[in-house]
């Protein structure tokens, strides 16, 4: 039989403090917010809208990517980076390929989503494909002011102004909502978290199979990020009907590479970043 702990290593480490502390994966100086990790460095945006990349092999400081405007969101996979910029009355979106060249395309109001398959981006009534050619596809024709979350072979999914969660199958305008309305909303891995009344709950996107997998207080307000079989709210870890204080506050940001949780927390004028696995047990002997 397996126990879920709040006495996770981690967790209950860094709620003491002292000596014993894990040790971080890495820290930074300033005050690290959103992060994204590809397959050979991790990125975080600073409190001035800069991006430092760390490498994910000895977490040494690589440096700062080379921004002309403050960053405000970031996403990463396989051997590129891409983050948005405000630019004039617009934005643009700037990409970072493997051997260092940096791209851009100018768009009004993007948000950004990343698969080992490409960079999508959603902007007003698009969702596009930044392809590795530098040309631009349309993917789909969604509703207004529609925030893109995640796009397979088949569907683009978005959420709309209204908060409703919609697909749209690839090529077409063709919408489908999936729920009417959402908090939190996220897509990892074919499986869509997001947040009722009664919990969080994550459906399987093939099955539609919907479930609760934890309750954390209704106070908390958070971004969910999915991490292996586990969603996380914060600090709290939400897994198989059971919730617990897996992190420690504050917990600045948070992205996840199957079950393990890259996240910062702050130590006074340093970021430190943690490498967790979000489905850690302990087993009875």
């Amino acid at each position: 039989m397996q126990k879920r702990v709040a006495a996770v290593l981690i967790a209950t480490l860094a709620a003491c403090g002292g000596e014993d502390r894990e040790p971080p994966f890495a820290e930074v100086p300033g005050q690290i917010g959103s992060l994204a990790v590809n397959d050979t460095s991790l990125f975080g945006i600073d409190a001035m809208g800069g991006i430092v990349e760390i490498n994910l092999a000895d977490a040494a400081i690589v440096g700062m990517l080379p921004t002309l405007a403050a960053a405000k969101e970031i996403v990463a996979a396989a051997d590129w980076v891409a983050w948005i910029e405000p630019e004039g009355t617009g934005n643009v979106v700037r990409r970072r390929r493997g051997d260092g060249t940096v791209e851009s395309t100018r768009t009004f109001e993007p948000h950004l989503a990343a698969r080992a398959t490409g960079l999508f981006f959603s902007d007003l009534q698009l969702v596009a494909k930044w392809n590795d050619d530098g040309v631009i596809e349309r993917v789909a024709t969604p509703g207004l002011n529609p925030r893109v979350l995640d796009v397979d072979a088949t569907y683009a999914y978005t959420v709309e102004g209204d908060t409703s969660v919609v697909r749209y199958m690839v090529g077409t305008d063709q919408g489908e909502v999936l729920l009417p309305t959402s908090m939190g909303a996220s897509i990892k891995d074919e499986q869509l978290a997001y947040r009722t009344g009664e919990g969080i709950r994550l459906r399987n996107l093939f099955t539609s199979f919907d479930r609760v997998v934890g309750t954390p207080p209704a106070s908390v307000m958070c971004n969910l990020v999915i991490a292996g079989s586990a969603v996380m709210c914060g600090k709290y870890r939400a897994l198989e009907g059971v919730v617990d204080e897996l992190l420690s506050d504050p917990v600045n940001g948070a992205v996840a590479v199957g079950k393990d949780l890259y996240w910062v927390t702050l130590d006074g004028d340093t970021s430190q970043i943690y490498k967790t696995d979000a489905e850690l047990v302990e087993k009875d002997e």
